[in-house]
Formats: structure tokens, C-alpha cells, sequence
């Protein structure tokens, strides 16, 4: 395997740590010598790594060598020229230049080794492995090692060479080897450097911190034992994310949502500003901590409740709605199969379906572990520009394999195509398209168009099928949109609908086959339980209805077990039942004593909603009819002139469309005319696949819509600011 996606930069202080490991900054004169040195440095630079796995024999110290093991050889390279530059710099009398350009190799090669730790550990969770140790030749294994890595690792077909002194050409090379295991659950990538003789090495590090993680169920139940290195600097959610652990960080990582929590067990872990924000003095006695602002400089063992993904309710097509998602049904005799993918913001669908009969045995559903980088898109863009895309692009891409993986019971079952919808960011990761215009005005995509590419492009390994992602509209009207309009029939309709999709992002849509036009109000996530201080996701447990009995809250929970928080339709009903109380006013304050300690929800008073959850749904549910009644006025219509309002997703299914428009989240018109229509993505996906003209029509469709701008449109501000009330204006 041959890999080149490295984004390398050059820091004037490494560059001067390699020189001299005294100083941490170059004189006058160096520091010129070396800007002025970076262009052609960059142009010379062509880096690339070989990986292949192989057996050991023979080339290991005899207290590591087992029988039947294997190792992951990895050799990295900087490439001819860049290797050369400091010897023609010598021959040329330049000594200054010439020590420049040789650490301006090493240090491009120790970034190579650091960038190289997704990908390996990526490739070693696809095959079921870990990683039981790193050898570095010669203090952890024979030098022979190196020749036997030039082999099984394709680098010698690749152009590389090794001298009859066992080094390598290009000369600013370097050889890893990675002692695999069977045991998933370890992940010791590091060099221990402590070992090494060589204590005059400046890039030295002494022994990694090792952090050991223990995972529970909701019952407490231990689940899973992780063991692995942290690498300098990095956080415990950093470090979990490159094990592939999801742990829920809807604000990627800030600090802010409070959702990344961990328990410590042993070693140290210091108190932040951001811990004591959302734990009590008891709390942080008793070893709480969030994850994306813990940074171990020892050893330490942790605890967190491993995130049940498959318990999510994520329903299917609209005839499915509110069924359970993950049941499953016999597939019946193997006939020519086709996959409909669904990916979201926050969870992914897919549904295996009979191309000639039309049957459906089987959906899977998860959550998109993109989440891990932010709760919403425009969190997303930002990490990618980051320079967390590839990470975010293997997140999905391990996510559609592993789906697709469970539909096929392993590829028993031969699939002929794949279609699928997502909105446009999602498109992008997946696809691995430059993100960073999409965040900035005018908000512009890299492409909007369908795509027709293969499973072997996409996925990789032997997916032998044809793939179609549906074409979006704008940054923010992406395929889904189009896929539920294709759905719902919109392009063939007499009649004016609507199409309400609440997720992390309320887009909507009014028309009919003669005019379509659509919008996206940034609603954030609180629909989804996200920045609501007892949010949840809709899991077992989560509070999904509530109704005040005169001197408490009767709740229903999802799958109707004890309450463990609250998902968007629960917040949603409970508002509505607090306002009708009197517990909240209509500009959304808490009367006391909960404006400061929140209200209740459960009999034991852990389940809270508090001011600032007031807050977050205000501000979502006025973007979102603000901008559906931007769209009527512009169409040149009311509420009441709509046939049809067709509420798309696992929120629409589950949604008090009575609750929902006394809060004003829709209008009253609605109600009567609402009807929840299930995944209108994955719908839209499965009608592709049966029909033969479905490119034409999408592409027809996407062509027809016409994007409003919420943000400019004087409408849409005035009436933003009408909506952040509680309550339908009576007219």
C-alpha cells in the first residue's frame, strides 16, 4: 500500500531544535536563509509511505521473536530531490544552507511519522487488530529488519533501494515496524525512547504516557479494556477519536457541551476551567473530567460509558416510520440487490433492497462518529480546515463499510448498486472535496453535481458496484433535500406541499412540479438534543414526550425505561407544558426559584431544563418558522393554501404537531395537514435504485429548485425576531 496524503508545514523552531537542541529560535541572519529557502524546499518535497503486513521471521532479537507473528512495515520518504538538496549545497561550499536543508528534511520526515498514525491504526481496526509494540532498528530489532521491509512493503517496486549497509535511498528515509496483535484493544504506536542507547537524539522523548480506558454500559458493566500511547500534547478525546472510540463532543471539542465525560481512575489529570463550568466541587473530587480538555503528562486509567450507536431510533422510508429501525427480516432467496444510504449530520442510514421485487429485508442504522468533530455542519467545515478531513472522510467511509458489511452478512450477498443522499457538506467529506468555501461568504461548494463513481473508489477493498450520490442545490440545499423531493413526488404534484427536514439544520421546501423553492435556516442542534445541558440523543431512555399533571411532568421515554435524559421532541413538549403552566412566560424566562436551578423533569430532579436550554430552543425553533414563512410570502402564499406539510426525519415522526405549533415552531395551519414522512433521503435513495431514468429525474429536480437567502432577506430578520416568542399570534 502506497500513501501520499501528507499536509506538511516547516516551523522555524523544529528547524532550530534539529540544528541545536540549546536554542528554540534561529539567529537573524539563519532565519533569512531559511525563508528564503522554503519555496524550493516544498517544491523538492515529495513525500510518500509504503505499508505492508508480513511475517517476522528472521529479523527480530530473540526476546521478541514468536512464532507465527506478524508486524506492519511501514517505510516513509521525503523523497530524491529533497534527500540530495544538502549534499549539492555542500559540494557547492554553501555549509550554512546545506545544515538547513538537511534538517528541513528531518524535520519533514518526523511530521510524516506523526501524520502516518491515523492511517495505520485505521488500517489495523479494519483488519481486527492493534498494536502491540513499535521497533525501531537497531536498538529493537537486527538492522535486517530494514531489507525485509523493503520488501513486503511494495517500497523497492515503488523506486527505493537499500545499500549492502542496510540503509536506504533516498537517504532521508526511515523504517517503522509495528508488532500486531490479536487484540484490538491496544494501540502502542510510540517509540519508547527511554530504552534507547542513543541519548544524544534530539528528537528523543523520553517513554509516551500510557492511557489505559475502561468502558461500561449504561448499568455499569464493564465492557471493554483499551490500552494505547498519548501522543505529546494531545487530549484524551483526540486520542480516542484516532482509536476509533466514539465519545459524544457536539461542540467538537471546545469544551462548551459538556458531554465529553470521563471518570479517573488512577493517575493525575488536572482541573480545568471548563471542568469546574460543568462539574461540582464532589464531582471533580470523585475523578469527572471532560475528555477534550484532559491532557495526560503520565500514565492514567479512565472510565466513560461507551456510547450504545445501535440503540438510536433512526427510522427508515415513510412506511416504516416509527418502526423499530433495527429489526431485521430474512433477505429470502439472493437476487440482485441494491444499497440506499441516507448520511446525516448526525446518523446514517441504510437499506438493503430487492432491485427486481422491490423488497426491503433489511436497514442499518448508526451514528455518523463525525459527530465526535461537532454537532453541525459549519463545526464540521471548521475542523476540516483544521485539517481534520481525511479523518472525517475515514469516519464515514469505515461507517458505509461496516453497513454494508452488516446488510450483506459479510458480502454473502453481491450488491449491483449504491445510491446515496446527504446534505452537501456530508458529500464533501465523503468525498474528500475542499470544505473551507462552503464556511465562508457566499458559501460557495466545490460541486453541487451528481456523482457517478464506483464502490471501489469510494470504499476501497472489493466493493464492485456502481455508486450515485444525489446532485444538492447550494452549500446548504443539499441531495437530501432533492432526494426527499423526489420522494414526495414534488416534481410531479398539482398541488403546493411542503417539506419540513428538522435535523441539525432545518431546510424546507414549498412548491409543486411547476416551481420549487428552498431554504436552510441554521437551527443548530438543539432539535437533536444537542446543546441542551441533559440533551440526548433519541436512545432508550430519552425523555420524548411530557404533560404536566397539575404538580408534576409525566414523561414517556423512548422504549418506555427510566428517563436518562431529554431528546428534541421532549424539550419541545415539555416547553409547551411549562408555558401552559405558567413555569415559563412567553419571552422564554424561567419564573423562580428555577430561572438559577432549573426545572425538574424527573421525580429525583436529575433531569433539568434550564434558562439557557430556553434559550437554545428560541433560537432554533424562530429560524425555523421565520424561514418557513419567508418561503410562503415569497411563493405568494399562507400556511393555510398548503396542501400538505410533509415533516421529514425521526423528529417528524415523533413530533406533537399540536405541541409544536403552540410553541409557534409551526404554523396552525399545520395542524390537521401534517404528516410525518420518515427518511424522505433514504426513500428518495431507494426509488433511484428501481428506476432506470431516476439521474435524469434528480438532476430535473435539483435544477427546478430555487434557493432563498434567509440571511439578506428582510422578511426573514423581521420575523426571526416575532418567533423568538413563546406562542401562535392569534389573527
Amino acid at each position: 500500500m502506497r500513501y501520499t496524503d501528507f499536509h506538511i508545514s516547516i516551523s522555524a523552531e523544529e528547524v532550530c531544535r534539529l540544528l541545536d537542541g540549546h536554542k528554540s529560535t534561529l539567529g537573524g541572519e539563519l532565519a533569512e536563509e531559511l525563508e528564503e529557502m522554503l519555496p524550493e524546499a516544498f517544491e523538492r518535497l515529495e513525500p510518500q509511505a509504503f505499508l505492508g503486513v508480513g511475517d517476522t521471521e528472521g529479523v527480530l532479537y530473540e526476546e521478541e521473536a514468536e512464532e507465527g507473528q506478524e508486524a506492519l512495515y511501514v517505510i516513509t520518504t521525503v523523497g530524491e530531490a529533497l534527500s540530495g538538496w544538502s549534499g549539492e549545497l555542500f559540494r557547492e561550499g554553501d555549509c550554512v544552507k546545506a545544515m538547513l536543508a538537511d534538517a528541513i528534511a528531518d524535520h519533514c520526515l518526523f511530521q510524516m511519522d506523526r501524520q502516518l498514525r491515523e492511517p495505520v491504526l485505521g488500517l489495523c481496526r479494519q483488519q481486527g487488530l492493534g498494536i502491540r509494540r513499535r521497533l525501531e532498528a537497531p536498538q529493537d530489532a537486527p538492522m535486517e529488519i530494514q531489507k525485509k521491509a523493503l520488501q513486503v512493503s511494495g517500497a523497492g517496486e515503488g523506486g527505493m533501494e537499500i545499500t549492502e549497509g542496510l540503509m536506504y535511498r533516498p537517504v532521508k528515509s526511515a523504517c517503522q515496524v509495528f508488532l500486531l496483535t490479536r487484540d484490538r484493544d491496544q494501540f502502542f504506536w510510540e517509540h519508547d525512547c527511554s530504552g534507547c542507547p542513543d541519548t544524544s537524539c534530539r528528537m528523543r522523548k523520553g517513554r509516551p504516557p500510557v492511557l489505559e480506558v475502561e468502558t461500561v454500559d449504561g448499568n455499569g458493566q464493564k465492557r471493554r479494556r483499551i490500552q494505547g500511547h498519548v501522543q505529546a500534547g494531545e487530549s484524551i478525546l483526540e486520542t480516542l477519536r484516532a482509536w476509533g472510540i466514539y465519545l459524544d463532543a457536539p461542540c467538537g471539542g471546545r469544551g462548551t457541551c459538556g458531554k465529553c465525560r470521563i471518570r479517573l481512575v488512577k493517575g493525575e489529570l488536572a482541573v480545568t476551567e471548563a471542568d469546574r463550568s460543568h462539574f461540582s466541587e464532589e464531582e471533580l473530587k470523585s475523578g469527572m473530567r471532560l475528555a477534550c480538555r484532559a491532557h495526560p503528562a503520565g500514565d492514567c486509567v479512565i472510565r466513560l460509558k461507551e456510547a450504545r450507536e445501535d440503540a438510536f431510533y433512526i427510522p427508515g422510508s415513510p412506511e416504516k416510520a416509527g418502526e423499530e429501525s433495527l429489526e431485521r427480516k430474512s433477505a429470502g432467496k439472493a437476487g440482485r440487490n441494491g444499497v440506499a444510504v441516507d448520511i446525516g449530520t448526525t446518523t446514517v442510514a441504510m437499506e438493503l433492497a430487492d432491485l427486481e421485487t422491490g423488497e426491503r429485508p433489511r436497514i442499518y442504522t448508526s451514528l455518523n462518529t463525525q459527530r465526535q468533530y461537532g454537532a453541525d455542519v459549519v463545526s464540521r467545515i471548521q475542523a476540516a480546515d483544521e485539517g481534520k478531513a481525511k479523518e472525517m472522510q475515514d469516519c464515514i467511509r469505515d461507517v458505509l463499510r461496516e453497513g454494508l458489511a452488516c446488510l450483506t452478512e459479510g458480502g454473502k450477498e453481491p450488491v449491483e448498486r449504491m445510491v446515496i443522499g446527504a446534505n452537501t457538506t456530508m458529500v464533501h467529506l465523503l468525498m474528500g472535496y475542499p470544505c473551507h468555501s462552503l464556511g465562508v461568504y457566499p458559501f460557495t461548494p466545490h460541486s453541487t453535481e451528481r456523482i457517478d463513481t464506483d464502490g471501489q473508489a469510494l470504499l476501497g477493498e472489493a466493493a464492485d458496484f456502481d455508486v450515485s450520490v444525489f446532485p444538492g442545490v447550494s452549500a446548504y440545499i443539499g441531495g437530501d433535500i432533492t432526494a426527499g423531493l423526489y420522494a414526495l413526488d414534488f416534481h410531479r404534484k398539482e398541488e403546493v406541499s411542503v417539506l419540513v427536514d428538522l435535523g441539525t439544520n432545518g431546510e424546507m421546501a414549498v412548491g409543486n412540479k411547476d416551481r420549487i423553492l428552498a431554504a436552510s435556516a441554521a437551527a443548530g442542534p438543539a432539535f437533536e438534543g444537542g446543546n441542551i445541558i441533559c440533551g440526548t440523543g433519541s436512545i432508550p431512555g430519552a425523555i420524548s414526550g411530557a404533560r404536566w399533571n397539575g404538580q408534576q411532568m409525566e414523561l414517556q421515554t423512548i422504549g418506555g425505561g427510566a428517563p436518562v435524559g431529554i431528546c428534541g421532541t421532549g424539550i419541545i413538549e415539555a416547553v409547551y407544558e411549562m408555558m401552559e403552566a405558567g413555569i415559563l412566560d412567553e419571552t422564554g424566562r424561567l419564573e423562580e426559584p428555577w430561572d438559577e436551578e432549573g426545572f425538574p423533569l424527573d421525580g429525583e430532579g436529575k433531569i433539568r431544563i434550564f434558562q439557557k436550554d430556553i434559550r437554545e430552543i428560541q433560537l432554533a425553533k424562530a429560524a425555523v418558522r421565520a424561514g418557513l414563512e419567508t418561503l410562503l410570502i415569497t411563493y405568494g402564499i399562507e400556511a393555510r393554501d398548503v396542501d400538505t406539510f410533509y415533516i421529514a426525519g425521526g423528529f417528524g415522526c415523533q413530533l406533537d404537531i399540536e405541541k409544536a405549533a403552540g410553541i409557534g415552531l409551526l404554523p396552525q395551519d399545520c395542524v390537521g395537514k401534517a404528516r410525518p414522512a420518515g427518511n424522505t433521503s433514504l426513500e428518495g435513495a431507494l426509488r433511484y435504485l428501481r428506476e432506470a431514468d431516476g439521474g435524469a429525474t434528480v438532476d430535473e429536480i435539483a435544477g427546478k429548485v430555487r434557493e432563498i437567502s434567509l440571511s439578506t432577506d428582510r422578511n426573514f430578520q423581521q420575523l426571526y425576531m416575532e418567533y423568538m416568542y413563546f406562542g401562535e399570534d392569534e389573527e
